[in-house]
């Protein structure tokens, strides 16, 4: 662990930011969301008091140690206090969780996140003030009854008022330009990408000029409740 924090790279002549985060609990969740930050380019230590799990993840993150997080002090000879970032994803119940969340806030460094297994817990982790609680599994039948009721729509995010951000399909707009349809002024939504029909790539924040065609596909940000009265 070099312990310099932030780094920046370029890569197509624009800065990144590569952090250095801390994963502890390396289960379907912890792994699933480790890999994911070494395949985005972060460098990701582990931490599990499982030898089997710790065997698995020492094949895919650039660090993995077995021990037990529930000691400030172990967490402090690991070098955790310099990271910028600690995601805490243990599941045998929530005591636990809240110790090792208690003993990251200790070391006074990282930003955290934390895996909560109900709403209670996440209460707690709420008022303890970790940047975000995450229940998994609430957020993704939430995401999913979105998607039932609303096709085409690809996140929400319910901390902005229900944002939603939602792909549409152009047939009623066919030769009308942004600038025309004011999309912001009659729907409250913008519109952040255009793939025009029989292309592959989307090309992101389009002038207002553009003009739309039959088929074009559409990636919009808006209240999730106006864009089913949008017909396209």
């Amino acid at each position: 662990m070099s312990g310099s924090g932030q780094e920046a790279r370029k890569r197509g002549g624009v800065a990144e930011i590569i952090l250095e985060i801390g994963v502890i609990g390396l289960g379907k969740f912890g792994l699933r969301m480790a890999t994911t930050l070494v395949s985005l380019g972060h460098t990701v230590v582990g931490l599990d008091l499982s030898e089997a799990r710790v065997q698995v993840a020492e094949e895919l993150l650039h660090s993995v140690y077995k021990a037990d997080a529930t000691s400030v002090s172990v967490l402090r000879s690991l070098h955790f206090q310099e990271l910028d970032w600690v995601v805490i994803c243990v599941g045998e119940g929530f005591e636990q969780s809240l110790i090792i969340t208690l003993n990251v806030q200790e070391l006074g460094g990282p930003k955290i996140w934390v895996k909560a297994s109900n709403e209670e817990h996440r209460k707690i982790l709420h008022r303890l003030h970790v940047d975000r609680a995450i229940v998994p599994e609430t957020e993704a039948a939430v995401m999913a009854a979105h998607q039932l009721t609303n096709p085409g729509m690809l996140d929400l995010i319910p901390k902005y008022g229900g944002i939603a951000i939602q792909e549409l399909t152009v047939h009623n707009w066919h030769g009308k330009s942004l600038v025309e349809l004011d999309l912001i002024r009659q729907f409250g939504v913008v519109v952040m990408g255009i793939r025009s029909a029989g292309k592959r790539e989307f090309a992101f924040v389009p002038p207002a000029h553009t003009v739309l065609h039959t088929g074009d596909t559409l990636v919009v940000a808006g209240r999730a409740a106006t864009m089913k009265n949008i017909e396209p």
